[in-house]
């Protein structure tokens, strides 16, 4: 039995859906529509233990398997999947982990041959498809990250060990470390970062732990990771999580359009370029940009081949810093080294919001 979390079962839903309605609906920062006329696909390209791929012929789908035909189905039999998929998605968000879907269990079996279209963990692309551009009038091989309101905000930068920023805290000594390890009340972190200030306490940045993403912020800017460390103190300090607000706030920038580009390269970065742990080449994996699958059901674009400006609005208007586990990643504990006092904060970012519903037309 196949069972995936509404996030994979909404990859695979976007994959249904684009082979009915090929046409991509690009829309700008708001959601509103600009045009359904400029790509259409032609092909949906998995890798999965072997390659798959679904060619769309007039009213048909055919899918290949290491290149040989293995299936064919109308677009009407696919979109019958397509229904009964966003069904019981949407009927089981009660449930936080994987689940099966048995209705069409023996369907994803002859689809895929018993394989799971869904993104690997290495990955920024979710799918890849070939498209006819209207514009150039050619085909483009163009790769997409795939975002779905069908469940929880989706994140942009997880957390993990790597995306821990280091902090040096001048004025400590080891009885305020004692005490400020034990506040363990249920706003801690906040209480914590309190009770240094209340006690003349200066909090300075010092280092991202993990060179690899140190490395990649900096390929950004050399000061990105000076920024982002400001950032994730302020954004405790306030109770604030909204990206942009505190990331203009805790930085001495002058123009505000300087740090919307900068705070835009970032976002980018992470959305289509880079894993924290590993060393980015400073080229991003994701040429086409985001397929959004919205509450209702529709798939729609928001498009990096011609309004990569409208990407990075979204993005900007519609990103927070997200709250990871403090006991997991020890987040504001103080420790000692060479007599110096030390603490860390963990660095997530999540969408604010599910995608809206209406697409304006």
């Amino acid at each position: 039995m196949i069972t995936l979390n509404r996030g994979e079962w909404s990859e695979l839903y976007c994959v249904l859906f684009l082979l009915i309605k090929p046409k991509l609906e690009i829309v700008d920062e708001n959601m509103n529509k600009i045009t359904s006329e400029l790509f259409e696909i032609k092909k949906i390209l998995a890798e999965t233990n072997f390659p798959l791929e679904y060619e769309i012929v007039h009213d048909s789908i055919v899918v290949y398997a290491v290149k040989d035909r293995i299936n064919s189905y109308t677009r009407k039999e696919i979109d019958e999947y397509r229904n009964e998929l966003y069904k019981k998605i949407i009927t089981n968000t009660s449930i936080s982990g994987s689940f099966a879907i048995e209705s069409i269990e023996e369907f994803l079996r002859n689809f895929s041959l018993g394989q799971v279209l869904k993104a690997k963990n290495v990955s920024k692309e979710d799918i890849e498809v070939i498209a006819y551009d209207n514009n150039r009038k050619i085909e483009s091989n163009l790769k997409y990250s795939i975002k779905s309101s069908l469940g929880s905000p989706a994140t942009l930068l997880n957390s993990s060990n790597h995306t821990n920023f280091k902090y040096k805290v001048i004025g400590m000594n080891d009885d305020l470390m004692k005490k400020i390890n034990s506040i363990n009340t249920r706003t801690k972190l906040l209480d914590r970062l309190n009770c240094l200030y209340n006690n003349n306490c200066k909090i300075i940045y010092d280092s991202v732990v993990s060179e690899n993403f140190l490395y990649n912020l900096k390929m950004i800017d050399t000061s990105m990771d000076k920024y982002i460390a400001n950032t994730l103190l302020y954004s405790y300090s306030k109770n604030n999580k909204i990206l942009k607000d505190i990331f203009i706030n805790s930085n001495d920038f002058n123009d505000i359009k300087f740090a919307e580009k900068k705070l835009g390269d970032f976002l980018s970065a992470i959305s289509f370029g880079f894993f924290p742990g590993t060393k980015w080449n400073g080229e991003n994996a994701v040429n086409g940009g985001l397929l959004i699958v919205t509450d209702e059901g529709n798939v729609v674009v928001l498009d990096l081949v011609y309004y990569e400006n409208t990407v990075r609005k979204y993005l900007i208007n519609n990103t927070q810093l997200d709250s990871p586990s403090s006991t997991r990643y020890h987040m504001l504990e103080i420790f000692k080294e060479k007599n110096e006092y030390y603490f860390t904060l963990n660095l997530q970012v999540r969408y604010t919001r599910n995608f809206q519903n209406n697409i304006h037309t």
